[in-house]
């Protein structure tokens, strides 16, 4: 954080190229509100690499978007936003999924699918720890992992360089324009086991150096920002999609908006919180 002589605080925000994300902070950006009396600055990086970015200690950013899985890792610099998380559903969420080929072995739990490779874009996300936690569970073999961007994984598949692939961001709503198969819908699994509770997935994590008023002060710019952006929905829409760079068409780009930019966004509740706990729980048992 720094102070310049006008007395404006800047404010290095860094979040990721999805169209949520994005969504979330438009009217900060675009100074659809009033901001007071800070400055802000904004950079993008896939989720994976803001995660890398958080764990080496490079904290350069005031606010940063992170996985939950790597959050709890960062708790001693930052602290969690009530504002801007984003939360599975309890019909939807991160996806495995795999070529027609290979479907059947892999809803055989008994089938040694040791040499089976997953394709996962990000090693320190909430949605691999959830991968890691269902596999466990449901098969008795190790399964093999490669590590890639997000838009790899259905290339990676077609050369055959791997059986399935875990989806995140707006992936998991194009696999089936390719021919790929759903093994399982991880938001789903995460509802059914926890009786009810829907699986979380990224936030923004603030620098507490910030000081208490202050971090209150960008608490509520943001949720105003996701408030503002709900109330003017096609225009942050538009902006959201352009940024992502998603290719989706008009009713996917706004069903996956509102999958993810929803209440829990606006503000976590205390059955948002208790999931949290229990995520963090899954981690101590890895």
């Amino acid at each position: 954080m720094t102070q310049n002589s006008s007395s404006k605080i800047n404010i290095n925000i860094a979040h990721s190229p999805d169209s949520d994300d994005a969504f979330m902070f438009y009217a900060l950006k675009e100074k659809k509100i009033d901001i007071g009396n800070f400055n802000f600055s904004f950079a993008a990086a896939e989720i994976a690499q803001l995660n890398q970015k958080a764990l080496e200690g490079q904290n350069e950013f005031e606010i940063i978007a992170v996985s939950f899985a790597t959050l709890f890792d960062i708790e001693d610099e930052y602290e969690l936003m009530p504002s801007g998380t984003s939360f599975a559903g309890k019909d939807y969420g991160p996806k495995i999924i795999c070529a027609d080929k290979d479907f059947a072995k892999l809803n055989d739990s008994q089938a040694n699918l040791n040499n089976f490779t997953l394709a996962v874009p990000g090693k320190n996300t909430s949605a691999f720890l959830a991968t890691k936690a269902f596999l466990k569970e449901n098969y008795h073999s190790q399964f093999q992992y490669i590590f890639c961007a997000y838009d790899e994984v259905f290339d990676l598949i077609d050369a055959n360089k791997a059986n399935a692939a875990l989806l995140i961001h707006e992936a998991q709503l194009k696999y089936q324009d390719y021919g790929f198969k759903l093994l399982v819908d991880l938001g789903v699994w995460w509802h059914t086991k926890t009786l009810g509770l829907n699986m979380p997935l990224g936030c923004n994590a603030i620098k507490k150096s910030l000081g208490k008023d202050n971090i209150k002060k960008l608490n509520k710019l943001l949720k105003d920002s996701i408030l503002w952006g709900k109330e003017n929905f096609e225009e942050v829409k538009e902006y959201s999609r352009t940024f992502a760079q998603n290719n989706l068409d008009d009713f996917n780009a706004k069903k996956y908006l509102d999958m993810y930019v929803n209440e829990t966004t606006i503000e976590l509740k205390a059955k948002d919180y208790k999931s949290i706990e229990l995520l963090k729980s899954f981690i101590k048992r890895q």
